[in-house]
């Protein structure tokens, strides 16, 4: 350390030179100014162009695409009809059942009911079920129900994009009318674009028991298109079926399209 301060009074007098040979060469190259003078424009925000100032080339316009049209009907993905934009029916061919095939359908579903459970304080309940639906189905044969759309068949589908596809293995909408998976595609209002997918579960009956929205499946969806599909899913019906599982699953895909 000793040595150290012993080298610093030794060359003072360099360093001091040094120091302010550097200290001028600073001084000198801050106070030197161009020769050439250069104007910086400053930004006001608060400036605004004038109408003939602003060009707008057509080039530059970019417009919306025209969203491919989506038909507002409902289509089984299963169905194996020969599929059509022009001549098509919403509907399949449709059987008509006759009373006695009612009165045997609603026996087999009391059996199949009692065969499933061991709990006999749920059997008054299923007699009650059983007993509704006998009495909605020999309604159904026996007179027109106003409320509901007129029931048709064709030997084509559509072949389009469509507001509800449904999957549900071996069955069919209740009286084969598509008008029973229910279509909510319009029902969200201005910017309701979208495609919701649910889960559902359906009993031997038909009716829909659970709904289930997966996100995976859908895009685009905002709360109100979540809430609408499930409840239009919920809504529901499928036909009967002896064969079908006690919960049966399936999917409905809802498109829904901006009004």
């Amino acid at each position: 350390m000793n040595k150290f301060f012993y080298l610093i009074e030794k060359y003072r007098y360099g360093i001091l030179a040094v120091v302010l040979l550097y200290l001028g060469i600073f001084v000198y190259l801050q106070l030197t100014t161009y020769q050439k003078t250069y104007i910086v424009e400053v930004w006001d925000e608060r400036a605004e162009l004038r109408p003939e100032e602003i060009k707008i080339k057509p080039e530059n316009i970019e417009f919306d695409k025209a969203p491919s049209e989506v038909k507002s009907i409902t289509r089984d993905v299963n169905d194996q009809r020969e599929k059509s934009f022009d001549d098509w029916d919403e509907n399949k061919t449709i059987v008509k059942n006759s009373p006695s095939k009612v009165e045997n359908s609603v026996k087999e579903l009391e059996k199949k009911f009692f065969s499933e459970t061991g709990e006999s304080q749920k059997r008054a309940k299923i007699l009650e079920e059983t007993q509704k639906l006998k009495d909605e189905k020999k309604s159904n044969l026996t007179k027109k129900n106003t409320t509901e759309p007129e029931i048709k068949g064709g030997a084509k589908s559509f072949a389009g994009n469509v507001m509800v596809e449904w999957e549900l293995s071996g069955r069919s909408p209740h009286q084969n009318n598509n008008w029973y998976v229910r279509n909510p595609g319009y029902t969200c209002g201005q910017g309701a674009d979208g495609v919701v997918v649910v889960k559902i579960k359906v009993a031997a009956s038909g009716n829909v028991i659970s709904v289930t929205y997966v996100s995976s499946m859908s895009s685009s969806a905002n709360p109100c298109m979540i809430e609408q599909a499930k409840k239009y899913a919920s809504m529901s019906r499928f036909m009967f079926s002896a064969d079908a599982p006690p919960s049966q699953e399936g999917t409905i895909k809802y498109t829904f399209v901006s009004q």
